[in-house]
């Protein structure tokens, strides 16, 4: 064989070794890419639920009367979320995955001021979180700090 033919071989077994080496690691690729993209709706969905956290501990930190209004983004990259709200935390869930936050423990009411265990805010609206008074002449309870959310017009 003359000098043109080997380094021709040689250009096609170099070519072969490119092309595996780059199936072998396009799969990889692909997958630090995707997680990537998880990690940032991960944490868009858990700087939703401090968010609401804080506003939360806000309110329950000042006198009675205080009020914060929280405006709920319309999704979080482009996808529904539902935030549960309960006495220790708050909960967004998004795209099959939970975000927590945990808040100070709080007694929460209805408008009614009666006690309940968990309220759920919905994406797009805004809400009104008060630090109120709960009288309740059936428990016996008399002058109690508790957080009433309520949604509000814009």
């Amino acid at each position: 064989m003359d000098s043109k033919g080997i380094i021709n071989i040689e250009l096609l077994f170099c070519t072969l070794i490119v092309i595996l080496l780059l199936i072998v690691n396009l799969p990889m690729i692909e997958n630090g890419l995707n997680s990537n993209i998880e990690i940032h709706e991960n944490s868009k969905g858990r700087i939703l639920a401090n968010h609401i956290a804080d506003s939360i501990n806000e309110v329950n930190s000042n006198e009675y009367g205080f009020r914060k209004k929280i405006k709920m983004p319309e999704s979080i990259d482009g996808k529904f979320y539902k935030v549960i709200v309960n006495e220790r935390e708050t909960i967004v869930e998004f795209n099959k995955r939970d975000g927590k936050s945990a808040i100070n423990p709080i007694k929460l009411v209805d408008s009614s001021n009666k006690t309940i265990e968990s309220m759920e805010l919905y994406n797009g609206r805004t809400y009104l979180i008060e630090k109120t008074l709960v009288n309740d002449n059936h428990t016996d309870t008399i002058n109690q700090s508790s957080i009433l959310i309520r949604q509000v017009e814009n």
